[in-house]
């Protein structure tokens, strides 16, 4: 086939799919963690999440949604998002909503169609832009032009907060109460991080073998019962596990900071679930590595982590100086295993 015949068979085929009718299930929220544990395959998934990260991308995938509608851009231009990649290397057609007016008319369970790159609800008939591998390319360059400037406000403000912070790790809160031990004994602490599902199953004759500690930071926990895994805690603000998970945990630890606010007991309690609280500043991640620390832990296995700027970006947060104090402090005793499944 010459090259021409193959340029006329990608034309066709690009025609092909614009004329493709999608039809599905609305499921809507402005909170992309929340939306996903509602979510089927029959489904469309609207959303409102610009500079949609990884991890979030990586779930929605999981669940083999028809299609992804974002009332915002799925890449701003302010840094090298990867979660669009994620969903169209997974087939998942995407859209953006051109007049931002999707949330207002349409609810959720409602039934939907996309074609023509307008989404059909009855009557109404609301505007997309379909977004591609191409579009998404010059989003890439466009971020990579921008990179500087945020990498620049991103040390800036951990320097910031690493001077402000430091005397915290020197001052440990009060441990919580739980019902197993940790004191001498590895930690495997799971959060929800690019290929943490892919460590996990390499892990597997680690956890047969040293039968550590099994500890999900929020969401990492879902990883642990993916896999037929009981998390011994599962510590954080709750606000990306699933109940099923916080129901299955053998202690649950919300994450508590320095003004009282807890974000996570509200839920917990609607629950009707036991569990203590651990008082820390910094992300939820760095928290429950420095209770393992004071709990001393023989070593931590982290999967999933935080560690750069692009996993802090994708993250809204702005600067890593909890992250960096954490690490100083723990030193050794963490072990990361970030892409480790690489190796094999």
């Amino acid at each position: 086939m010459s090259r021409i015949d193959h340029k006329r068979k990608r034309l066709v085929c690009a025609e092909r799919s614009e004329k493709l009718s999608i039809v599905g299930v609305a499921k809507i929220d402005s909170s992309t963690k929340k939306l996903i544990h509602r979510l089927t395959p029959k489904d469309i998934a609207i959303i409102d999440h610009e500079d949609l990260d990884y991890v979030c991308a990586y779930a929605l995938a999981s669940k083999k949604v028809k299609a992804v509608i974002n009332k915002s851009s799925f890449s701003s231009g302010k840094y090298p998002n990867r979660g669009p990649y994620i969903l169209l290397e997974h087939q998942i057609p995407l859209y953006e909503n051109i007049d931002h007016s999707i949330f207002k008319y349409i609810k959720e369970n409602d039934k939907i169609e996309i074609k023509d790159n307008l989404l059909y609800k009855n009557e109404i008939a609301v505007p997309l832009k379909s977004i591609s591998k191409r579009d998404c390319d010059q989003f890439q360059k466009k971020s990579l032009n921008n990179l500087k400037n945020e990498m620049f406000a991103f040390i800036d403000n951990t320097l910031y907060y690493m001077k402000k912070e430091k005397g915290k790790l020197f001052h440990p809160p009060r441990l919580p109460a739980i019902n197993i031990p940790v004191a001498h004994r590895p930690v495997l602490l799971v959060t929800r991080g690019e290929y943490y599902i892919e460590d996990l199953m390499r892990l597997e004759n680690f956890i047969k073998k040293q039968q550590p500690v099994l500890l999900g930071v929020d969401g990492g926990a879902d990883g642990l019962a993916f896999l037929n895994y009981i998390p011994d805690i599962i510590f954080g603000d709750m606000d990306s596990v699933s109940d099923e998970s916080l129901k299955k945990a053998k202690n649950i630890v919300l994450h508590s900071y320095d003004n009282g606010i807890c974000p996570g007991e509200a839920r917990i309690k609607k629950l009707g679930l036991p569990y203590s609280k651990y008082s820390c500043f910094g992300t939820s991640e760095d928290g429950a590595i420095l209770m393992c620390y004071y709990m001393n832990a023989s070593y931590i296995v982290i999967v999933g982590s935080h560690n750069n700027l692009i996993d802090f970006l994708e993250k809204n947060r702005k600067g890593m100086a909890s992250t960096v104090l954490t690490r100083i402090l723990v030193g050794s005793k963490l072990i990361d295993a970030k892409g480790f499944f690489k190796l094999f």
